[in-house]
Order: C-alpha cells, then structure tokens, then sequence
C-alpha cells in the first residue's frame, strides 16, 4: 500500500486566493479514484505552510495537504494527473510524494 501526499497553494504566485471550486474538483477526482481522501490543514489563522527555495531565493507558500492511500503507485497516473495540477493551480510545480506503508 502506498500513501500519496499532494502539496497545494492557497493563492497564486500574485498572492490572490485560489478559488475554492479548484480544491473542490480536485477532492472530487480523487475521491473518485481512490475511494477516500484526507485533507490536512491548519485552522485559516495558521495555516500549514511550506518553503522552497531556487537560484538563492526562498519563497513560501500557505498549503493544503490532499492526502490518498492506494494499492499501487501508478506512476502514468500521477505524472499525468501532476500536469493537471499545475494548470489547475497555475504553479509551475505541485510538489507530490508517496511513501509505501505497512497496515497494522
């Protein structure tokens, strides 16, 4: 079994808010696909933040954390479905990681 975690930006790179129908279709396709989704993040006030830094500068974004378990790591899949995301979201990357997982 394999845990997938999607990193996503609450505003774009102008700072303006990103529209709340994106995470909405985005929870939707995923519940679709996976059968659950577990979204993790912090009450408005302090949100879960991340940092990424290129070329001597250090940026930071406030996130959301979209969060599935699956049988297998269809990589086809997330390279595709990591495209979407980036025009969805207008980023130039969504950062997405799996970790392999043992059910006790």
């Amino acid at each position: 079994m394999y845990r997938i975690e999607i990193c996503l930006p609450l505003s774009y790179n102008d700072k303006a808010p990103i529209e709340a129908e994106k995470f909405d279709i985005t929870r939707k396709e995923l519940i679709k696909k996976f059968a659950g989704l577990t979204a993790m993040q912090a009450n408005p006030d302090f949100a879960l933040e991340g940092w990424w830094a290129t070329q001597g500068l250090t940026y930071q974004d406030k996130i959301v954390v979209f969060r599935v378990d699956s049988l297998e790591l269809d990589r086809r899949f997330w390279s595709k479905y990591k495209y979407v995301l980036k025009r969805r979201f207008s980023q130039e990357e969504i950062y997405i990681t799996s970790v392999e997982l043992n059910r006790l």
